[in-house]
């Protein structure tokens, strides 16, 4: 490896680590980007090396991006600039799956810091929450912009905490047995939090882990998850009882940390009758999909939607808890509103492509895992504003650029040089 590839590849896990690690509370660094700008510019210098599987899921993937260029140039005099090339990375993220393919051969190295991030994902994540719960210095400290270094969004924590379990789960992760207990009883308490907090991190970790244990691949993994499982109940009351000790009062959003928190969440997953915080929270975003269902049906926005820079809760006259929010919390509707009914299609073309694949029998346990996971950035991304900020969107492309090198090592796929 050339000491030039090695550097990006170390900054981009460096950056990798920070967003898994700190998520909202580094949003405004601008790091991603920067790395962006830079993997674009390695890129070019060598663009005739790059090579990739030419099927239908890359020339979608391709598409997205000539398309928001036009839509780029589209919004430009009739809404800031800035704001245009701000919403026109919910797509262009995706230039980082290429840019993985460009460093395929490096793909070892970038595994195994990868899977160094995620084994101390529990630790790391508990202390933070700890600190900002408890420490009143951590309430105020602030690095980039004006967010609170250590204030996480507990959707987006439920997926990295599923991705650790799922690394911890296949053997990924080296770590002693006692790590491995204490590992264990760090991810049940913080999903508890979780849980607690988010609906949809709660529903895709859960949702995560099910799929993964009915689709998995190996026979002797189930059977060990099997008996794995004879310990939790063990390793649960010893997180129960460090979650029965975090006393902290409500957040903004009503919800504290008990497990009557827990019951009202899940059964206002699938209640209608629940009342308060949750109830109100469920129907604003129904309203809200609703009016862009109906308003993407209608006229020239059927075809072409309203394209990039405008703010949609401005638009569609929504009333905001959160500050500068500007896209409804479903990445879906967020396409189908901005881009057209027909884009909206494809991209719902391009998720099917990637994720019949999970059912294949063929797929080695490493690609059914990356497929796990990208499953539950879906699954989120359909419930919060997730795949449009780097957030969300930097470790989702990065997973996807994993599958595609992946996908390059099946025979029927035929690897095509640019």
């Amino acid at each position: 490896m050339s000491a030039l590839r090695k550097l990006y590849l170390d900054f981009y896990m460096l950056v990798f680590a920070l967003y898994a690690f700190f998520n909202k509370g580094i949003a405004y660094s601008y790091l991603a980007e920067i790395l962006l700008v830079i993997g674009v510019l390695i890129l070019l210098k060598d663009f005739r090396k790059l090579e990739i599987i030419w099927d239908r899921s890359m020339k979608l993937l391709v598409l997205f991006l000539v398309v928001t260029l036009v839509y780029i140039a589209r919004g430009v005099g009739k809404y800031p600039l800035m704001e245009i090339i701000r919403d026109s990375f919910m797509l262009n993220y995706a230039i980082f799956a290429l840019i993985l393919l460009f460093f395929k051969d490096q793909v070892d190295y970038l595994k195994e810091k990868l899977f160094l991030v995620y084994k101390w994902y529990p630790l790391v994540a508990c202390c933070s929450f700890l600190c900002l719960s408890y420490i009143p210095f951590f309430e105020t400290f602030k690095v980039f912009g004006n967010v609170i270094l250590l204030l996480y969004k507990f959707g987006d924590m439920g997926v990295h905490l599923l991705i650790s379990t799922l690394f911890m789960l296949n053997g990924y992760i080296r770590m002693s047995k006692r790590f491995a207990v204490i590992n264990t009883i760090l991810t049940i308490y913080i999903f508890l939090v979780i849980a607690a907090y988010s609906r949809s991190g709660m529903l895709a970790y859960l949702l995560g882990l099910g799929v993964f244990f009915v689709y998995t691949k190996s026979r002797e993994l189930k059977i060990f998850m099997q008996e794995y499982l004879r310990y939790i109940p063990l390793l649960l009351i010893l997180a129960l009882g460090l979650y029965g000790a975090t006393k902290l009062e409500e957040n903004f959003q009503g919800r504290k940390v008990g497990l009557s928190q827990l019951k009202e969440n899940v059964v206002s997953i699938v209640s209608a009758d629940a009342e308060g915080s949750l109830n109100d929270n469920k129907v604003w975003r129904l309203a809200w999909w609703g009016k862009i269902i109906q308003d993407s049906f209608s006229g020239s926005n059927f075809f072409v939607g309203r394209g990039l820079g405008m703010s949609m809760a401005a638009v569609d006259d929504i009333e905001q808890d959160e500050d500068g929010l500007r896209s409804p919390h479903n990445f879906h509707l967020n396409i189908m509103a901005r881009y057209g009914v027909p884009f909206f299609l494809l991209w719902m073309y391009w998720m099917y492509l990637i994720m019949i694949r999970i059912k294949r029998k063929d797929i080695s346990q490493y690609s059914f895992t990356l497929l796990t996971i990208l499953f539950v950035f879906i699954v989120n991304a359909s419930f919060d504003v997730y795949l449009e900020g780097p957030m969300g969107a930097f470790p989702f492309w990065t997973f996807i650029g994993l599958y595609y090198i992946e996908t390059m090592k099946l025979p029927e796929k035929p690897v095509t040089a640019v």
